[in-house]
């Protein structure tokens, strides 16, 4: 797994559904290594799976994701993230 994967260990994860998980755990391990653009399309196209298969993240567990991918961005970056993250709520 990737740096994110201490996460995974937060209370708000606790009980999490499987596919929720596997989701979840898929999509950081598809981030590892990748830019912060590439990152932010598979933030994306997994939020649409995720919509097509009704489920969706917790506001706390969307939080943490979104937290734990910030910790190493510069400004810039984070304001991608966050006007990305904003989009992705609209939908």
């Amino acid at each position: 797994m990737n740096d994110s994967s201490h996460i995974l260990n937060d209370e708000a994860f606790k009980d999490i559904s499987p596919q929720k998980l596997k989701i979840m755990v898929d999509m950081l391990n598809d981030m590892t290594g990748k830019p912060m653009e590439q990152k932010v399309r598979v933030l994306f196209s997994y939020g649409v799976k995720m919509k097509q298969k009704g489920l969706q993240f917790t506001k706390q567990e969307s939080s943490l994701i979104i937290d734990s991918m910030k910790s190493n961005l510069s400004p810039t970056d984070r304001n991608k993230l966050d006007m990305v993250v904003t989009m992705m709520e609209m939908m």
